[in-house]
């Protein structure tokens, strides 16, 4: 992709994470790191998903300095670039407010790998970072701490990291943790959620490492 169908994917995924109610307004931010050009694409502070536009989008180095862009980057840039950083194997990062995986970042309670497709697709368990101001250095650190090798990460108190290969793999891991959050709460309602088995849990990790090899 180059950088003005990444701009529109940007964009058509925020509009998507409106539609389907798993974030509200401006809550949340996107960005897509381009390893060839050596640049980070992010959604401005402040502006809702719904009114978005390309325009509106920033172009950023890997320090963080605006190459391209007259609005205010995202409050969580250092958080994307952060994870960047440590991690070359992510090029995508969606942070969203969703619903239930949020209830469980309010109650600080891991996520736990009651779901097959959930270990396959964020690596395990998903942590809960400790809590640290929106947009802090801190925040930043206690993510990456929290996150590890995994794609998907809960920021206490406040919602969801979902990191991918690309925008798709990322919007691919918010929606199977979102989904694994919202039946470990159902269950509870009928019963008591049962992880899977250890022997199950070191396979699709092991599967887990091998794909994102690839």
């Amino acid at each position: 992709m180059n950088l003005d169908e990444i701009k529109k994917e940007i964009i058509r995924v925020g509009r998507f994470l409106i539609e389907k109610d798993l974030t509200v307004g401006s809550s949340g931010n996107i960005s897509v790191r381009i390893p060839e050009e050596n640049k980070i694409v992010i959604t401005p502070s402040m502006i809702p998903f719904v009114k978005m536009t390309i325009e509106d989008l920033l172009v950023l180095d890997p320090k963080g300095d605006v190459i391209e862009g007259e609005r205010n980057p995202s409050i969580e840039t250092p958080l994307h670039l952060k994870i960047y950083e440590a991690r070359k194997d992510i090029n995508a990062i969606i942070h969203a407010h969703t619903i239930y995986a949020s209830a469980f970042a309010v109650a600080r309670k891991r996520i736990p790998p009651i779901l097959d497709e959930l270990i396959v697709y964020t690596g395990g368990e998903v942590e809960v970072a400790d809590y640290a101001l929106p947009g802090s250095e801190e925040l930043a650190e206690n993510v990456l701490k929290a996150l590890g090798n995994k794609k998907a990460v809960l920021l206490a108190n406040h919602g969801l990291v979902a990191c991918g290969r690309d925008l798709e793999d990322a919007l691919d891991v918010l929606l199977k943790v979102e989904r694994t959050a919202r039946i470990f709460i159902l269950t509870k309602i009928i019963g008591e959620p049962h992880t899977l088995p250890k022997e199950s849990i070191e396979m699709e990790q092991e599967l887990y490492e091998a794909l994102n090899l690839l």
